[in-house]
């Protein structure tokens, strides 16, 4: 009996490891099976994670080029509003440039200076027109030639 009882022994120690290595076989299998799945869910998660990422910088580009884009219509409103008031300053300085080389006041008012000035050229036409009834035609006549002699190439 103690030869077949270590023959038996020995069959099982034998067999021991090839039973246990089928069956554990199959569990890691499913291990492995299970780590995949996990992985997959974990890359799925990831990728939701990055996409949840690249859209939140996606708003932030858009929202900043959005602030610029104000800025910039901004600047070109005060731009244009500058650009108006130099235009301004030039016509200021054009009118008191031609006042005083007219000889005229350059700080009197504007209006009132046009008004006066448009007085005085129908005061002198009339004083002219007066100057010519109280003269006699001769006297025209030869003021007339003093004016052709003055007048050059006549």
């Amino acid at each position: 009996m103690p030869a077949r009882f270590v023959r038996g022994l020995l069959w099982c120690l034998l067999l021991m490891p090839i039973v246990l290595t089928g069956c554990g076989g199959g569990k890691k299998q499913e291990q492995q099976q299970k780590q995949k799945s996990q992985k997959q869910q974990q890359g799925k998660q990831g990728d939701a994670v990055l996409q949840q990422q690249m859209k939140m910088y996606q708003d932030i580009k858009k929202s900043e080029r959005e602030q610029q884009e104000k800025i910039r219509k901004e600047e070109k409103k005060q731009l244009k509003k500058l650009q108006k008031d130099q235009q301004k300053m030039l016509k200021r300085e054009l009118e008191f440039q031609e006042k005083v080389r007219m000889g005229s006041n350059p700080w009197a008012g504007g209006k009132k200076e046009k008004q006066q000035s448009k007085q005085q050229g129908k005061a002198g036409t009339k004083k002219e027109s007066t100057e010519k009834k109280n003269k006699s035609p001769e006297q025209q006549q030869g003021k007339g030639k003093d004016e052709k002699k003055k007048m050059p190439g006549g």
